[in-house]
């Protein structure tokens, strides 16, 4: 029924494409070869910011003098879309901030350690964060000597005519394109054997588009109301954000989970025209549409509800900053994945999507629910506020956790000894415990204590004072670490 629907693309819409690349260099002459044998390789240098999702990209092709750019394009947590700019221009440098995120340190090195690439890795620099400042960046590309605009034009003509070409509302596509022409005024690109005031040529900006990739610019995606961005009704929630309003997006937006809708809108502002990856989406649509899958897509439909942002999860428990909820919706995470995986396996495996899940993922999804289901109290931690283990796992946490629950009764004791000990005139003692410092005794100030050396008492160290109380330490005591209620013991009367 829908093969009819599968995509096709014209020749000329491929040719139309093509010309958003620069043009290659026309073909040489018969008296031409010697000469072009004699000239160094060109050479690109790239240019990457990644923040808050979105990548900023540009480079220098030498071969040509002009100076490439990728408007603000969101991307994965993967990267996948630098990567595959760096396969398809190969630059032979890439220069970046100094100061960086974890998953942008994560794939230079990466990117750093492949050794089968050795020969075309490019070379990895830093430059100071202040470098690709915003409007440092601004003002280099608009105080730029470029031999493709007259001198006779005014400042305010040169202004008008950049901001025709560059997007500055591309943020970090300005900000890259600054650091750019910081680097390569800094390592003088082409123009190293000349005058210090020749600077490097450039002989124009052009827009970059990957192969594959249809650029759409911000004022089309307004116009054809494919996003459209509405003030949230509610008063309470004004001031965090916006909401989707009446758009193709939030028509076609059915995603049970975030990521899936972070996934949809990275296609509609990613649209691709490869017929490889067009075809795989409507079979899938194709077999979804089936009145006999009917049931099938709503049972997957429920399992993508419960699969949750599982990065975001293991950083928290990375930090020590793991919520009982966390290990919660870890656990449901992994079994509706468990699930995913079986009802995909039992799918036609000639549909991509549906052999992509059954393969990736793997048996260890059980064998980590397994162990999460064994250990995590589950119970315990949500009466307790914090991670329990259940009974039985290790022996050594058992005995601490009993000597826990009985340590209010053996602190009673404790201050009840330490009373003993204490002059008579003192009717009672406290045993206290401050974070970072550890276990304190605490007495009632006497009236006869109001010098200095009236706090010292022997076998206690003086700690801090108040009004009503005195908080000493013991020397016979060690440290003691956790957490704990005051325990206090009173003298009984005579």
């Amino acid at each position: 029924m829908f093969r009819s629907r599968r995509a096709s693309l014209p020749m000329a819409s491929l040719g139309a494409t093509a010309a958003s690349f620069p043009s290659p260099a026309p073909a040489p002459g018969p008296g031409g070869a010697e000469e072009d044998d004699a000239e160094e390789p060109a050479e690109t240098h790239l240019c990457v910011l990644w923040h808050l999702g979105h990548l900023g990209i540009a480079y220098y092709d030498t071969s040509d003098s002009t100076v490439h750019f990728m408007p603000d394009a969101p991307d994965h947590e993967s990267l996948a879309l630098l990567q595959r700019v760096l396969d398809e221009i190969n630059p032979r440098s890439l220069v970046t901030s100094a100061k960086q995120d974890e998953n942008m340190t994560r794939f230079l090195g990466k990117l750093a350690s492949q050794e089968h690439r050795e020969h075309n890795r490019p070379e990895i620099i830093f430059l100071p964060s202040v470098d690709f400042g915003l409007e440092i960046s601004k003002q280099r590309l608009l105080s730029g000597n470029y031999s493709f605009i007259p001198d006779s034009v005014t400042t305010t003509e040169k202004i008008l005519f950049l901001s025709s070409i560059i997007p500055f509302d591309c943020l970090l596509t300005v900000r890259a394109l600054g650091g750019l022409l910081k680097f390569l005024g800094r390592r003088r690109i082409g123009v190293e054997l000349e005058d210090y005031n020749v600077s490097v040529p450039i002989l124009g900006f052009k827009k970059f588009v990957l192969t594959h990739l249809v650029s759409i610019d911000q004022d089309t995606y307004s116009v054809l109301q494919i996003f459209k961005s509405e003030s949230h009704p509610s008063v309470y929630k004004v001031a965090s954000g916006l909401k989707e309003g009446l758009s193709l997006f939030g028509i076609l937006n059915r995603c049970r989970s975030k990521w899936g809708e972070k996934l949809l809108r990275l296609w509609f502002t990613r649209p691709t025209h490869d017929l490889g990856e067009l075809n795989s989406r409507l079979d899938v649509i194709q077999f979804f549409l089936l009145p006999q899958n009917l049931d099938m897509a709503q049972m997957l439909h429920r399992l993508l509800g419960h699969v949750k942002n599982v990065p975001l999860i293991l950083k928290r428990m990375k930090l020590s900053h793991t919520k009982v909820s966390d290990w919660q919706v870890l656990y449901k995470t992994v079994y509706s994945a468990l699930g995913l995986r079986d009802a995909c396996r039992s799918l036609p495996q000639s549909i991509q999507l549906f052999q992509d899940i059954a393969q990736e993922f793997s048996d260890d999804l059980h064998h980590i629910a397994s162990l999460i289901g064994k250990v995590v109290d589950f119970e315990g931690s949500l009466a307790a506020n914090r991670f329990t283990v259940l009974p039985n796992i290790d022996p050594e946490i058992d005995e601490k956790k009993r000597r826990l629950v009985g340590l209010p009764s053996f602190l009673t004791e404790v201050a009840q000894k330490e009373l003993e000990n204490l002059d008579s005139r003192i009717p009672s003692c406290s045993v206290i415990y401050i974070p970072l410092i550890g276990f304190l005794l605490s007495i009632p100030r006497l009236p006869s204590m109001v010098e200095a050396s009236d706090f010292e008492i022997e076998g206690l160290d003086f700690m801090r004072r108040s009004c009503t109380i005195v908080v000493l330490e013991p020397r016979s005591w060690m440290h003691c670490w956790g957490t704990c209620t005051v325990t206090s013991a009173t003298r009984r009367p005579c």
